[in-house]
């Protein structure tokens, strides 16, 4: 039976290997790969590999926006700096190979692909997808002229906009665009509650929504001004101060932005023109304007209506827009030299101390008042 013994050795005398003596093995050392350094156990290893080697993923940044394996949508043309790429050593387009550094140059001759990335460095790979919808330009001024026609119209119906779509279907590479507008429209009319929009009010925040998801791609003067005024209805001020166009909605986005960080309001006289006119005039609900023309106040003209603006904000639903009229209402109350109303701006104030998007105003405000 070879080296393995059957019990015959049990009767015979045992030669062969009687002066072997036993040793247990040398300890295990497990050796870093990146470095050649020995470790005692594979946690140490393993410790020493993410403190010492991180690995680090291959990235793609399209216009700041990181891009991973749900197609990202690109709506207008790119240039070769809004294409970043992140710990990349050797890249592919579509099987084919490109280096890292002209990625952003190849990428942006592309108007109607449907684009596989794969990303990869020493130690990672990654993929990414892009999806090239790029509208012809003319095209784009297509439905902007569509809609600048139907919009000085002023009268915002479901046929208004059924003409406005009929009038961009020659426009079949914008149409997109066309969508991302007219989802906008819609939310308008059923936060209106037109009779007509066949949508019940509360829909309006998911067609508005849908409105920045389909214009996102587009930097566009009027898509930005869908933008800004979706992203101030949803009180996200900072957004809507950066994409608006200089005028009422920034200054009042950048006014209530900086209440939410503890600043008072403006104390001259109003720091906006007069909305009338322009895009955003087109494209407001009555709401927002009401509140973008309150906004537009200095704190001396909004302490006359300070007694409107309580009202309004008594009047305003549960949403959105009820913190701005609060904002608004809170700020002029403590601006006044009256016990009363100092208390009930303290009453107000203290509604919103325990929301994290409010509390630095509201306690702000509150020592302000003299309370604690």
């Amino acid at each position: 039976m070879g080296f393995w013994h059957t019990g015959y050795i049990e009767f015979h005398q045992p030669v062969g290997l009687d002066e072997f003596v036993y040793q247990p093995p040398p300890p295990a050392r497990y050796v870093c790969e990146q470095c050649a350094q020995h470790f005692a156990n594979l946690e140490a290893l393993r410790r020493h590999r993410f403190e010492q080697h991180p690995l680090r993923q291959p990235s793609l940044l399209v216009r700041g926006r990181a891009v991973g394996q749900l197609p990202l949508k690109v709506m207008t043309p790119l240039q070769p700096a809004d294409v970043v790429v992140e710990d990349v050593t050797h890249s592919r387009v579509n099987g084919k190979a490109v280096a890292p550094a002209s990625l952003g140059t190849y990428l942006a001759m592309m108007t109607q692909e449907f684009v596989d990335i794969e990303l990869g460095n020493e130690g990672a790979d990654s993929r990414c997808v892009l999806d090239f919808r790029i509208a012809d330009e003319a095209h784009l001024v297509g439905v902007e002229s569509s809609f600048l026609r139907m919009a000085r119209d002023h009268v915002l119906t479901i046929d208004a906009v059924a003409r406005f779509i009929q009038d961009c279907r020659s426009f079949a590479s914008a149409l997109p665009y066309c969508d991302g507008v007219c989802q906008y429209l819609y939310g308008v009319m059923a936060k209106e509650r037109a009779p007509d929009s066949g949508l019940r009010p509360d829909q309006y925040t998911e067609k508005f929504l849908q409105s920045t998801d389909l214009l996102s791609g587009f930097d566009r003067p009027l898509a930005r001004s869908v933008r800004a005024l979706v992203a101030f209805h949803f009180n996200q001020f900072h957004d809507a101060e950066l994409l608006s166009p200089e005028g009422p909605l920034r200054h009042a986005s950048g006014a209530f932005a900086g209440l939410l960080q503890g600043v008072p309001w403006h104390f001259e006289t109003a720091f906006a023109p007069s909305p009338v006119g322009t895009i955003e005039h087109l494209l407001t609900d009555q709401d927002t304007l009401q509140v973008l023309a309150d906004a537009g106040r200095g704190l001396g003209a909004l302490k006359m209506v300070a007694d409107e603006l309580q009202v309004r904000l008594r009047r305003a639903p549960a949403g959105y827009d009820r913190l701005k009229r609060a904002l608004l209402a809170v700020e002029v109350l403590a601006a006044r030299d009256d016990a009363a109303s100092h208390g009930q701006a303290r009453k107000l104030a203290r509604e919103w101390v325990g929301t994290a998007d409010t509390s630095v105003w509201a306690q702000t405000m509150l020592e302000r008042l003299g309370t604690p």
